[in-house]
């Protein structure tokens, strides 16, 4: 198999929730995109947004992700905007394999209605606009799995399975 598998999707798929879990049943560690930004950057990623803008966010997503090449072989949560960059697609799909974490729009908006640390979260009708141009995207995955209805360790053991049929 790849390197990495990249868990995309929207906010509230469940991405920093099923990734720990996945990375545990594989043996393998995972990395949070967005954990290792904050890090580095000494600030949580809404701050990022409101002092320094969105346009310089997604150049430190593209870094970031490009030094995942680095990384042992690892389950890594993305950010819900990096798989809408081309370059990024490109590159995840030539170091690991994507999947989609798929939530209708509605379980998304009830998972972030409380949400006080997503940005992009804070007007409604852009963040509804941002959900369909976004799904385009994330139709590009390797693997798409559905979430509503589903345990964290069901979508983990079904990405498993998924993964297998991938690599066969």
């Amino acid at each position: 198999m790849d390197n990495l598998i990249y868990l995309v999707g929207f906010m509230g798929s469940g991405k920093s929730t099923i990734g720990p879990i996945l990375a545990r049943a594989m043996k393998l560690p995972f990395h949070d995109l967005d954990e290792l930004i904050e890090k580095e950057q000494n600030q949580p990623i809404t701050e990022i947004f409101d002092t320094k803008g969105e346009p310089f966010f997604r150049e430190l997503e593209s870094h970031g992700l490009v030094q995942s090449q680095y990384l042992e072989p690892c389950v890594m949560a993305l950010g819900g905007g990096v798989f809408v960059s081309e370059l990024n697609r490109d590159f995840i799909s030539k170091h690991g394999v994507s999947v989609w974490l798929k939530l209708p729009l509605q379980l998304a908006k009830k998972r972030c209605e409380d949400s006080d640390d997503r940005p992009l979260a804070r007007d409604l009708k852009q963040w509804e606009s941002l959900y369909k141009v976004r799904e385009i995207h994330y139709s590009l995955a390797d693997i798409q799995v559905e979430v509503e209805r589903k345990s964290p360790e069901q979508i983990a053991s079904e990405i498993q399975d998924r993964l297998e049929e991938f690599v066969q």
